[in-house]
């Protein structure tokens, strides 16, 4: 099934979202609403609507910082997604407002307002960051210790230990995908443009493996969670493989795109030039050349074991970086982004 394809039932109970604007929020929002919920996202007077427009979501303006603001978003929902967050960001304090000061007063707002008893669901997006680098040959299981190695791992296993407190008179799970694609994200839309010509990027590192997980399936997951009673703890996503090295993310989109793709090495060394040289230049905050990437890049791996999601819930991936590569090269011709 194509990843836009999902049709709205007749809407029933309403779910709170945030970071519904965003590229895995929004796939959460139409997942939702193909189960017969009604969707109250939160949004930013800045955030772009586009993927929101329908008539069974409702948008609140919030700051996610502010329990006035929070308990009118989650007031009469039966349960809440917490998937906004900041990825990308120059100091430990942004993640930390972003991440974790959200998660604390949504939870907040949530213990105010949702029946005592508990019978709502608070589902965090989390992340494998959170649980911090792991290779092809020992993927990262929910039973690890955490060891974040960059400020936005730190602030999202800062954000799970809030969520995870177990006086919280709710249930609560939390999800860690790996890497994200798909339809609708723009980052992985010059991967794509590459491959097309035959070429894409491979980093001369450490880093040999990584998880990759569909927006649509990573969404699915995230719904699944909510829907589950048995859901409770964390949960690591993946789509069935135990990661891929780069000679298979390589052919994954040769596959994709009906034609060879070939490997073009980027030194490590390069990037760490670069990035020291353009960092302090306006318009120098290159994503892949800020300081957490380039850590990302220096691990071994970044590999998880969807493992437990599956036993508890029964979930399956409907894509694996094959077909997934090529339901999102679709999805970038539809809409001419190519």
């Amino acid at each position: 099934m194509a990843a836009e394809s999902i049709q709205p039932r007749s809407p029933g109970p309403i779910i709170a979202l945030t970071g519904g604007s965003g590229f895995l929020g929004s796939h959460i929002a139409r997942v939702l609403i193909g189960r017969g919920y009604r969707v109250r996202a939160a949004v930013r007077p800045t955030s772009d609507l586009r993927w929101l427009r329908h008539e069974h979501i409702e948008t609140v303006t919030a700051d996610l910082t502010v329990l006035d603001d929070c308990v009118p978003l989650v007031r009469g929902t039966r349960g809440l997604i917490h998937c906004a967050g900041l990825v990308t960001a120059d100091e430990d304090q942004a993640y930390q407002r972003a991440n974790v000061a959200t998660t604390r007063t949504l939870l907040t707002a949530c213990r105010q307002e949702w029946h005592p008893q508990g019978g709502a669901p608070f589902v965090l997006i989390s992340s494998l960051a959170a649980h911090g680098p792991a290779p092809r040959e020992r993927p990262a299981r929910e039973d690890d210790p955490c060891r974040p190695i960059t400020g936005y791992g730190r602030s999202k296993a800062a954000a799970e230990q809030l969520a995870l407190h177990p006086d919280h008179p709710f249930r609560v799970a939390v999800l860690r995908p790996p890497a994200l694609y798909g339809p609708r994200d723009r980052g992985f839309l010059p991967l794509v443009k590459m491959a097309r010509r035959g070429w894409t990027a491979r980093f001369s590192g450490p880093l040999q493996a990584l998880s990759l997980v569909h927006g649509h399936d990573a969404a699915r997951a995230a719904v699944t969670l909510l829907e589950h009673t048995a859901a409770t703890g964390v949960f690591f996503v993946d789509d069935g493989k135990c990661g891929y090295t780069w000679d298979e993310l390589a052919a994954a989109l040769g596959t994709a795109c009906g034609r060879k793709v070939r490997s073009l090495s980027i030194p490590l060394g390069l990037l760490k030039f670069l990035a020291a040289m353009l960092r302090p230049l306006p318009g120098g905050g290159i994503s892949v050349l800020r300081r957490d990437r380039i850590r990302d890049l220096e691990a071994p791996g970044w590999v998880c074991d969807g493992a437990r999601l599956r036993e508890v819930t029964g979930f399956k991936a409907e894509f694996d970086a094959a077909t997934g590569f090529a339901d999102a090269l679709k999805f970038y011709r539809e809409r001419q982004w190519l």
